[in-house]
């Protein structure tokens, strides 16, 4: 599984952050979809429930925990999500390190804004509901 961060930056947009691949994270078809989806918002396609004024601005580099607590910390922390073939895109809720318990924002029970819309729009371009840049091939 990949992992990605939103934080939200002071400029209103937000900011999805995932690890390079050097050799420890694994390439895959459902995190370059996931990088694709993201880039795309919203010039080339709206995610579902996301403000078409929301502006995703994409970084690979790499995250680390000291980061993350201080991203925490302020505020600025948002989701967190892991992508892969099996969980398409699910929510972390918790991390944990040293003496550090990361807790983020609750949604009820469901998915973070940029996690849950990611979610819908990966599963109905895989469903056929949508059609996205030849992804999917029609069968007879």
């Amino acid at each position: 599984m990949n992992f990605f961060v939103v934080v939200k930056r002071d400029d209103g947009d937000l900011d999805v952050v995932t690890p390079p691949l050097d050799g420890t994270i694994l390439p895959g078809v459902t995190r370059d979809s996931v990088l694709s989806l993201l880039a795309a918002h919203p010039a080339a396609t709206s995610l579902p429930n996301l403000s078409n004024k929301m502006r995703l601005h994409t970084h690979e580099r790499t995250i680390t925990m000291s980061e993350l607590v201080a991203w925490h910390q302020s505020g600025k922390l948002l989701e967190c999500f892991v992508v892969g073939t099996a969980v398409v895109v699910t929510s972390v809720s918790r991390i944990g390190w040293e003496d550090k318990d990361i807790v983020l924002p609750e949604y009820k029970g469901a998915m973070g804004p940029v996690t849950s819309a990611l979610h819908q729009r990966l599963v109905d371009i895989q469903e056929g509901r949508i059609e996205w840049q030849g992804w999917s091939v029609p069968c007879q």
